[in-house]
């Protein structure tokens, strides 16, 4: 397969490009299909991974299963058994997955772990998270910070690093005598 592969017309008919058991550089085509595969930047309508990684996906329908992605921008994703480091939809369902940073309007988290996340609504079963931000929070979840403890956090880091950076303009100004 070429380094990058294009795929689309000017009919309604959708064009879909298969790649398997291979690595490839960017895909852009109406429906993607990856299988046992790799690609770097992958945009269509409609894409789809089984047990493939991509660094970049654009879409309006993603289908993630037990693949990895860095970043997918979706309308909306689906994320089964898979790993993702930043995910930004509109909707978002997510079963037995680790995620790094999510920003959605609407996510469902099931038996997965997340870093942060950040939606309008966030219904959770069996999830973790660092930091959960949203305004309607539905589900069981345990987090390490919630709204005031990642408030009381970014305080305390903001006063030690001010404290480190006058101890250190102390040092500068000993050793310039």
């Amino acid at each position: 397969m070429p380094e990058s592969e294009t795929a689309f017309t000017d009919s309604q008919e959708l064009v879909p490009v298969e790649v398997a058991e291979s690595a490839s550089g960017d895909i852009q085509a109406d429906v993607v299909r990856l299988t046992q595969s790799a690609a770097g930047r992958v945009e269509g309508e409609a894409v789809h991974m089984d047990q493939s990684a991509a660094q970049a996906i654009n879409a309006v329908n993603a289908d993630l299963s037990q693949s990895a992605a860095m970043q997918v921008n979706a309308e909306s994703a689906i994320v089964r058994d898979s790993i993702l480091t930043v995910a930004r939809t509109s909707a978002l369902s997510v079963e037995d997955c680790a995620v790094g940073v999510v920003v959605a309007q609407g996510a469902h988290f099931q038996d997965s772990a997340a870093g942060v996340v950040v939606g309008q609504r966030v219904d959770t079963r069996n999830t973790r998270t660092i930091v959960l931000i949203g305004r309607q929070i539905h589900g069981d979840v345990e987090t390490v910070l919630d709204s005031r403890g990642a408030l009381l956090l970014g305080l305390g880091l903001g006063a030690a690093a001010g404290v480190v950076s006058f101890l250190f303009g102390l040092i500068r100004r000993t050793d310039r005598r």
